[in-house]
């Protein structure tokens, strides 16, 4: 349940916009910035390398007074490689990973420069943010991703909600058509019973085995859907060997007022994990991917927990609600740091980060 009320701390840095959060832990770089905490984001709409910030807090400052905002300043080893739409962030092995929507616009079609998969050594960022240069390496080989996403819900028989026609035809006929046209070499790993899969959430387990929340699809029953990916190292390695997926795991937690929630964002600590789940589409207009809108994909968004039990399951997985939030329907980032949960909201022209006092100093 809700554990004291929420504080919030306004920054700014354009182009705002945030979407996942993550704990820094670069030892380093905080004793260079004075700072006790800090946090990754992603901010903007633009190419990866230009959306990663990180928030520090200054040592000794009071939790409502001290925090600062910068960008990293990054390249990608491939120039010609173009990226958009980032919205997870995790970490394993010291590396920081991000996470492209694997998604399209509002009005489709699936965009292959948002199917990426990016990472950077967090020691590389040094003692500062600016100096030296940090190397991201890109994955985006075009709906790979995509393709073994959607082979493992159909071949473990995973039901899942229906895409309303219009969805259907914006997503995948769209995209089929232009891979068809264009003759693009991806065309063939689009098939015609395919979902669109929109990634917001992403968390690795203690083996290294990484947790993608989606959006969308979600289960049958409106649950939202957690995929356990194996071996995403191997896609770095540019040999033949892909990920693969180890489970798929639908997961007790929609908000109140509604019936469908997807992932918005997720944090792991061990077995338990941590998700944000709330609306599939936009709230204020019928959603071209849910094909029964009386379903209602108006829910409270809601920060849950659960434990994945070890080995292969494809059971419901039941959670726990940790904090409510009637009336932010654009939260974007979970991180647990420090003892306490930080929270960001995607806003135009600020950015919004909440946190729950545990002090006096707060």
């Amino acid at each position: 349940m809700n554990g004291g009320t929420l504080r919030e701390v306004r920054l700014t840095l354009p182009p705002n916009e945030a979407s996942g959060l993550l704990a820094a832990e670069n030892g380093t770089l905080l004793e260079a910035r004075g700072w006790d905490r800090a946090l990754w984001t992603l901010l903007g709409e633009g190419e990866i390398q230009d959306c990663l910030s990180i928030v520090g807090h200054e040592r000794g400052a009071n939790m409502g007074e001290g925090w600062q905002i910068g960008r990293l300043y990054a390249r990608p080893k491939d120039d010609d490689t173009e990226t958009e739409d980032a919205e997870a962030l995790a970490r394993f092995d010291g590396w920081i990973y991000a996470f492209g929507s694997h998604f399209g616009s509002k009005d489709g079609a699936l965009e292959p420069k948002r199917g990426f998969v990016a990472r950077f050594r967090e020691a590389d960022v040094g003692n500062g943010m600016d100096d030296p240069i940090v190397d991201i390496e890109v994955f985006r080989e075009s709906f790979v991703l995509h393709r073994i996403i959607n082979d493992a819900l159909k071949e473990r028989g995973h039901a899942t909600i229906a895409l309303a026609q219009e969805g259907y035809d914006l997503f995948i006929e769209e995209t089929r058509r232009v891979g068809r046209e264009e003759e693009k070499a991806w065309a063939a790993l689009v098939h015609g019973d395919d979902l669109p899969l929109n990634v917001e959430g992403a968390a690795f387990r203690p083996d290294g085995a990484l947790l993608l929340g989606l959006r969308f699809p979600v289960a049958e029953d409106g649950r939202p859907i957690l995929v356990e990916v194996e071996g995403l190292e191997r896609a770095f390695e540019r040999g033949d060997q892909l990920p693969t997926v180890r489970n798929v795991w639908t997961v007790d937690a929609v908000g109140r007022s509604g019936d469908i929630a997807g992932v918005r964002d997720l944090d792991t600590g061990g077995d338990e994990v941590h998700l944000i789940t709330g609306n599939v589409d936009g709230r204020d207009e019928e959603s071209p991917l849910i094909e029964d809108y009386e379903r209602g994909n108006k829910v409270e968004t809601t920060h849950f927990c659960c434990t994945l039990p070890p080995g292969p399951h494809s059971r419901l997985v039941a959670a726990t609600v940790v904090r409510r939030f009637p009336q932010i329907t654009r939260l974007e980032g979970i991180a647990a740091a420090h003892d306490r949960f930080f929270y960001a909201v995607d806003e135009e022209e600020r950015v919004p980060l909440l946190f729950a006092p545990h002090g006096p100093n707060d």
